[in-house]
């Protein structure tokens, strides 16, 4: 991991290239991890892709590895405009151990990326990290409910698929 942002180089944004590879070393030596969150904002698309995508699938595995990222996220949320790093910043969050006062400046954006950008799956991953904040707030959840239901009448079938399965885990009516 001598070179991270040269490993997450090259390619197309559709691909993953070497990223795995960065996955498996920091399961093992996590302190790579703050020069990978660092590069979410590259210039570099490619690599600011691919960092998201490396810090998010190490999380997947090690939820806590989010806890030490989560302030800068948070700090960042507005200058996240990259529609691969949208997609994976909220599934990043869900992780985070945030105040009520966090938890919800991260549901307001995150909502506002799902209801307005261009990207479907920024939309699928933030309605469901908005749902996840929201089961744990009973005033996100008010706030959230009749937004839920609007992206489900509006919404491209995937959106609608989404909703469905937030729904059922909410256990209200769309």
């Amino acid at each position: 991991m001598s070179d991270v942002k040269s490993v997450l180089s090259g390619g197309t944004r559709t691909s993953v290239g070497e990223a795995n590879q960065l996955v498996t070393a920091l399961l093992t030596a996590p302190a790579g991890l703050a020069e990978i969150y660092t590069l979410f904002l590259d210039d570099d698309p490619v690599v600011a892709m691919r960092a998201s995508y490396v810090a998010m699938k190490v999380a997947e595995q090690k939820p806590e590895s989010v806890k030490p990222f989560a302030r800068e996220m948070l700090n960042n949320l507005e200058v996240y405009t990259q529609q691969e790093v949208r997609w994976h910043v909220p599934q990043l969050l869900v992780h985070a151990d945030l105040t009520t006062a966090e938890r919800r400046r991260a549901y307001e954006v995150i909502m506002m990326w799902a209801e307005t950008d261009k990207s479907k799956i920024v939309g699928y991953y933030g309605f469901q990290a908005a749902a996840d904040f929201a089961q744990r707030d009973p005033d996100l959840l008010q706030d959230f409910i009749p937004r839920i239901r609007k992206a489900n009448q509006a919404g491209t079938k995937s959106i609608q698929n989404r909703c469905k399965k937030i729904a059922k885990q909410l256990n209200i009516a769309l």
